[in-house]
């Protein structure tokens, strides 16, 4: 079982928010996995589809920059973009950003060692930051993993399946 930080009870001011988003997007875009660390604290933890499906707990600034690589070894040329405006916690310093992930599955997905199918892929998600000190301390993602693996050709039933 996954124990979340604890988060602070202020609420976020929307600009900054805005910015933070930003950078996060601007770090995945550059393929740099080193980018993210600073943008989240020592205790982050990131919860996704792939991970709760996979038994991954990734915590921490290491742990998080060793996720983008695992993605962007999967899908080299993925980019995010956000997609509506920040969704504020009246009460709580979290914010829920919308997004669209758009790429080709020509790397490998590792573990488990699938090899790319060269397929395109274009999906959308939400994710829900708590923050604190202005870095993220929790990320909780929601996308539609499995129509993500069908239509790059890793479940059958997806687009040119091998």
């Amino acid at each position: 079982m996954t124990t979340a930080p604890t988060p602070d009870t202020t609420r976020c001011d929307p600009d900054a928010a805005l910015r933070w988003y930003q950078a996060w997007i601007d770090a995945w875009n550059s393929h740099d996995p080193d980018r993210v660390r600073p943008l989240v604290t020592d205790d982050f933890l990131l919860e996704t589809p792939t991970t709760r499906n996979s038994g991954w707990d990734v915590r921490g600034p290491d742990a998080a920059a060793d996720y983008v690589r695992y993605v962007l070894t999967a899908y080299p040329d993925l980019t995010w973009e956000r997609t509506g405006p920040p969704l504020l916690a009246p009460d709580a310093p979290r914010v829920a950003f919308t997004w669209r992930g758009t790429g080709h599955f020509t790397g490998t997905l590792t573990p488990p060692g699938i090899p790319g199918t060269g397929l395109p892929f274009d999906f959308v998600g939400v994710e829900v930051f708590d923050f604190h000190d202005g870095r993220a301390q929790r990320l909780h993602a929601s996308y539609d993993l499995m129509g993500l693996l069908r239509r790059t050709g890793v479940l059958r039933g997806g687009a040119g399946r091998r």
